[in-house]
């Protein structure tokens, strides 16, 4: 199948040597924006194929119950469990889920225009935008919620759990157990996994406790997982905490072989809260149920009422024991 190739804000705006923000504000019709440079703008951004309006049209008059929701895995329980409360919020509400999977990067332009030229009405999103994204779809009023983390941009709104405070309570859970050599594994290198890292590194630091850290690869998870269990055999390591939970269960299942881990391993999310016959795992994380149905409903005021006001919501977490 040939690529499809959309012209975006950033493409008009090098090709002008203006700002995105100044292209986007021209096509806006902005009064701060003079008559000469919206002229200008518009002409280049015709003569570059941009097709802004056919998004705009659709989004007036195309009448859809379609709702995208975009993913970065398949593979993770967090998405499948998120993705069933969602998806039986929406379908009470007669509207219908589309899967969207993007597996690396933040959610494009490009991919916004195809999610709106596939039917959706609004997009429920568990990846973050880039600036020229968000910009976008501020500019044609595209409904559009982030779930799970916190945005980067301000004009984007969210509701997710307060990783910094995840990472601190695991933390305090290390320092009463009297760890004394405890390690973080990283997830894929993000906003959202740095938060969790720097709040339990920053509790440990405080009560004078030196913290390792190791790179985990989704890509070839055992031999990664053994790497990791080798180089905490050879820093004598008497606590984990990791990323997520789908990484604990991992390391987890490459200990056993030498008859488990000795100290006590942490994950986010508590998978196995929500999956009994999963692997169960020491946690920290928000109440998935009432995070994912929450998003469905603020997105659906937004899509429904043309609600633009921007929400930042955070649920608070919790210490789930196994």
């Amino acid at each position: 199948m040939q690529n499809v190739r959309v012209t975006t804000l950033s493409d008009i705006a090098e090709r002008m040597g203006i700002s995105v923000n100044t292209v986007s504000r021209a096509l806006r019709n902005c009064s701060d924006i003079g008559a000469s440079t919206k002229a200008a703008v518009k002409k280049i951004a015709d003569e570059m194929g941009y097709q802004p309006n056919k998004v705009a049209s659709f989004m007036r008059t195309k009448k859809s119950n379609i709702i995208a929701v975009v993913i970065s895995s398949l593979s993770n329980p967090f998405f499948s469990i998120s993705l069933d409360f969602v998806f039986d919020y929406l379908t009470k509400k007669n509207y219908h889920p589309l899967i969207i999977v993007k597996k690396e990067g933040d959610l494009s332009v490009e991919e916004v225009v195809r999610c709106m030229q596939s039917g959706a009405c609004g997009i429920l999103t568990f990846i973050d935008l880039d600036e020229e994204t968000a910009d976008y779809c501020e500019t044609y009023k595209i409904p559009v919620l982030l779930c799970g983390s916190r945005p980067r941009d301000e004009r984007i709104s969210a509701v997710y759990s307060d990783d910094n405070r995840c990472g601190k309570l695991v933390a305090q859970e290390a320092v009463s157990h009297g760890a004394k050599n405890p390690c973080y594994i990283n997830g894929a290198l993000s906003d959202l996994n740095n938060g969790r890292r720097n709040g339990f590194i920053k509790v440990l630091e405080n009560a004078g406790i030196h913290c390792d850290s190791y790179e985990f690869d989704y890509e070839d998870r055992e031999a990664s997982a053994e790497s990791i269990k080798k180089q905490i055999a050879n820093n004598a390591n008497d606590f984990i905490f990791c990323f997520n939970d789908e990484i604990a269960t991992v390391m987890l299942k490459a200990f056993d072989a030498d008859g488990g881990f000795k100290g006590e391993i942490f994950g986010v999310d508590g998978i196995s809260k929500y999956l009994p016959y999963s692997r169960s795992v020491n946690s920290v994380g928000g109440n998935l149920q009432s995070i994912a149905t929450r998003c469905g409903h603020i997105l659906l005021e937004k899509v429904e009422k043309g609600d633009v006001k921007i929400v930042r919501e955070v649920f608070p977490t919790e210490i789930i024991l196994r």
